[in-house]
């Protein structure tokens, strides 16, 4: 798929998960889908890795539980035939706690297969913030 086929596939599955819809949000991706979130393990409780749709349905599943997205902006997107890297801006609300805590440069990257679907998300952040309102 081209650069711009992979974008708007991102857009759609980014404007499915600000409006809640976990199923619109599973068919941008591929079956086998491999979802790594591999910073925060044992702290942040939607950490950890995440196979295929329902493993997508059940990271979102523990973000629902854990956490209110209160913002959720695309700054950048960065393309090519078999990857998008998107630059967000992201702010949380703790529901144990009422805390908030922003991550103002939040990557995604994501890998397609053949298909155009989404095969592989992992993330890249500055953890410091958020490790830091989980812990209190």
């Amino acid at each position: 798929m081209s650069a711009e086929n992979n974008i708007q596939t991102v857009k759609h599955m980014y404007a499915a998960f600000k409006r809640g819809d976990g199923e619109a949000m599973v068919k941008c991706c591929a079956e086998n889908l491999k979802v790594v979130i591999d910073i925060g393990v044992d702290i942040i409780p939607w950490a950890g890795e995440y196979e295929g749709h329902e493993g997508l349905r059940e990271e979102q599943r523990r973000m629902a539980d854990a956490v209110n997205v209160t913002h959720f902006e695309q700054l950048d997107f960065l393309a090519s035939e078999t990857r998008v890297a998107v630059v967000n801006e992201v702010e949380l609300t703790l529901k144990k706690n009422g805390r908030t805590v922003s991550v103002p440069r939040f990557v995604q990257i994501l890998t397609f297969n053949s298909a155009g679907q989404i095969e592989h998300v992992c993330q890249a952040y500055d953890p410091t913030d958020i490790l830091n309102v989980f812990r209190s």
